[in-house]
């Protein structure tokens, strides 16, 4: 419209507007000053949109950002045999899945003593249990805890070592560590500690489970010797557990032998599996079985690895966890005491 009054008003553009040229000159000019302010108007929404851009722009890589450190946070703290990479034996004694698979074996174990605890103090006296292993190795044998922290153990071998570890809150270890510990205190009052009567207790009270205990042979051993129905034939025992008999550890005594159990079942995985290159003090400064003087720990042979077994047995109890590692630890040699036992009542 501005361009428009200017041509009609102008006295020279309004002498040329009879001239076609003249108007079409007029017209063009007319466009540009409307496109200039049109464009003019337009200026500050192209300036609220550019900077609506950056500032979205900002944001999006303000969240991605975030998104990025939490999984990268998530990363740090996992275990490095979830990510199955290469770490080392300190680190994985520190490792926060073997906290937590410590305080579910626990949890597991003890039943209702520590469900009223509660989980989650479950798990910090686990951690606190951990840290005094660290402490007290670094005290006793600053050699072997330096050579932890340069021992490297592949994804595969720390998930063997964790593994290991599972069997002690498997369902059929936990009702087999319930029937020996009320063994070995019927025994205790009733026989006076007879050991071959406590042979024959153990044997009886462990039977009904001669088929959990060659499944769970198989799952750690390759060699299975018979299948235990054939032995069992027509005998059918009963199986009935009552803890209200046994011995009762305080709650902090079951966390604290529990975490050493599992502390030194650890190193022992790494020993099998590592050879020379695992340091044995790790290992021998969390071993129980001194109190009899015997390892107690590898199933022994004939009547001498029964005894041992079941001196292990006698010095675990009433330590759930401990009788566990017993039992897994002289696996071979209790399937064969209780193969005998059943050979015996079934004439097999």
């Amino acid at each position: 419209a501005r361009a428009r009054a200017s041509c009609v008003h102008h006295p020279q553009h309004a002498a040329e507007m009879s001239s076609p040229a003249a108007r079409e000159r007029c017209h063009d000019e007319e466009e540009d000053e409307e496109v200039a302010f049109v464009a003019r108007r337009r200026a500050p929404m192209r300036r609220v949109a550019a900077v609506a851009a950056v500032l979205a722009t900002f944001v999006g890589l303000s969240v991605c950002l975030v998104l990025c450190s939490m999984v990268l946070r998530k990363l740090a703290v996992a275990s490095p045999s979830a990510r199955g990479v290469s770490s080392t034996a300190r680190a994985l004694l520190a490792s926060e899945e073997l906290r937590d698979l410590t305080t579910d074996n626990l949890m597991a174990l003890h039943g209702p003593s520590l469900a009223a605890t509660g989980r989650s103090s479950v798990r910090d006296r686990v951690s606190l249990g951990f840290d005094r292993i660290q402490r007290q190795l670094e005290q006793s044998h600053p050699d072997a805890a330096e050579q932890l922290d340069r021992l490297e153990v592949s994804g595969e071998q720390q998930e063997a070592a964790l593994r290991s570890l599972r069997k002690f809150g498997d369902a059929r270890m936990v009702l087999m560590s319930r029937s020996v510990a009320e063994a070995v205190e019927d025994n205790a009052r009733d026989e006076g500690g007879d050991s071959a009567a406590l042979q024959r207790r153990l044997s009886d009270a462990l039977a009904p489970r001669l088929a959990d205990l060659f499944h769970m042979h198989a799952e750690m051993s390759t060699d299975v010797p018979v299948d235990p129905t054939s032995a069992l034939g027509k005998w059918h025992p009963q199986l009935e557990v009552d803890m209200s008999a046994t011995r009762r550890l305080s709650v902090l005594d079951g966390i604290t032998g529990g975490v050493s159990a599992h502390a030194q079942a650890l190193f022992e995985s790494l020993e099998r599996q590592l050879g020379g290159k695992m340091p044995k003090a790790p290992a021998r400064m969390l071993s129980f079985e001194s109190s009899y003087g015997g390892s107690g720990m590898g199933a022994g042979s004939g009547d001498d690895g029964t005894a041992k077994f079941m001196d292990c047995i006698k010095a675990a109890v009433p330590d759930p966890t401990k009788v566990c590692k017993c039992i897994a630890d002289n696996l071979e040699k209790v399937v064969q005491m209780v193969m005998a036992y059943v050979k015996s009542k079934t004439g097999a």
